[in-house]
């Protein structure tokens, strides 16, 4: 299943969630007073410059699920990432899998909270790939800051710039400056 499919049905569930329930009736400013938690699922496009790549870049994508308490300005992270020239990576510069989770602050700065802009650091671990059979696994840190503004009802545009450092030995060399941009839905329980 790709990543697309999984957030069109975490979507849908959602959507489906709260009509169900009445919450879709009420205004934004009344349901967002009775919410304990908001969630918020990311999915972006982007990349970095890297001069071990023959085309001087490589692409990538993001799903990123954002998990923050109403009342304090903090915000859980857990997001999956890939940093590729092709579908099939086999070259050491390539990312073929990341996992990371950050914590980061996060506050809204209008009173609508259709602004929201958030900033942290984390921990995870990623794949890069030796030749078609191996592939060695290791360690990262990240840094990443943006912004997510809601647009139309629970949907928004999300923009995020990441710093990414991972080494280990020989088989492992990143230190990379990241931008990502792509479309978000927020929900509160």
């Amino acid at each position: 299943m790709r990543k697309t499919d999984i957030l069109l049905i975490l979507v849908i569930i959602s959507s489906t969630q709260l009509q169900a329930t009445g919450f879709a009736c009420k205004t934004d400013s009344a349901s967002a007073s009775e919410k304990k938690i908001y969630f918020t699922i990311r999915y972006g496009q982007g990349g970095f410059k890297d001069e071990r790549s023959p085309i001087d870049k490589l692409g990538g994508g993001q799903l990123a699920l954002d998990i923050k308490p109403g009342k304090l300005p903090l915000a859980l992270t857990i997001s999956t990432e890939y940093y590729t020239n092709s579908a099939d990576p086999t070259n050491t510069y390539e990312i073929s899998g990341l996992v990371a989770v950050n914590c980061s602050y996060s506050k809204y700065l209008l009173k609508s909270q259709r602004l929201n802009v958030f900033a942290g650091a984390g921990l995870g671990r990623l794949i890069v790939p030796h030749g078609t059979d191996a592939s060695t696994k290791g360690m990262l840190f990240d840094i990443e800051a943006g912004f997510n503004m809601r647009l139309l009802w629970n949907f928004g545009l999300y923009g995020a710039y990441k710093y990414l450092y991972a080494d280990k030995e020989k088989l492992i060399n990143f230190s990379e400056h990241i931008i990502l941009v792509g479309i978000s839905f927020t929900f509160g329980l």
